[in-house]
């Protein structure tokens, strides 16, 4: 019998173990069966390692007003409530779980990122709301909203309409 545990991070900081033991009784069909219990995806090119976030979802415009106003993150620097909103959506599109890798690791709704701020941010899930808000609270306090590059470049006027409309119910 051989045998092999996989390690799968979730977007909530918890690591899934999960170990596939071959013998002359277990199956593909059983293992593959196992792996979709436990969400993770199967490929044509094998068994991939990637689980799906229980979380994975896309707030309101609504939530982000909120979590925003809750953070102090209305009126930093002279910003409003709805441009935060609009530069969450146009960062995130709304998604709590958003992750630009690459040349950054940045995460959640306003993509905050952990390697320029890991410092402070720590282990703190950047995926919930109103973390990713009081982290974009502190961001705006060191650097301002030019930090973000919907902002410097515009790209959030696309969403203003909406951050407008989310500010007002809130």
């Amino acid at each position: 019998m051989t045998g092999r545990a996989l390690a799968f991070p979730q977007a909530c900081g918890k690591v899934i173990f999960l170990s596939i033991r071959r013998n002359r009784q277990s199956t593909l069909r059983r293992r593959v069966a196992t792996l979709a219990a436990a969400g993770i995806v199967a490929t044509t090119g094998g068994l991939f390692a990637a689980a799906t976030p229980a979380s994975a979802a896309t707030v309101s415009d609504t939530t982000i007003a909120a979590a925003a106003k809750r953070a102090g993150l209305s009126g930093c620097r002279g910003i409003s409530t709805a441009t935060w909103v609009a530069i969450a959506l146009a960062e995130s599109g709304g998604r709590t779980t958003a992750h630009a890798t690459g040349i950054e690791d940045s995460r959640g709704l306003w993509q905050i990122n952990r390697w320029a701020h890991g410092s402070w941010v720590g282990g703190r899930n950047l995926y919930d709301v109103n973390t990713n808000a009081w982290a974009a609270k502190k961001v705006c306090e060191m650097q301002g909203p030019k930090a973000w590059s919907v902002y410097s470049n515009g790209r959030y006027k696309a969403y203003l309409s909406r951050g407008q409309a989310a500010a007002a119910r809130v």
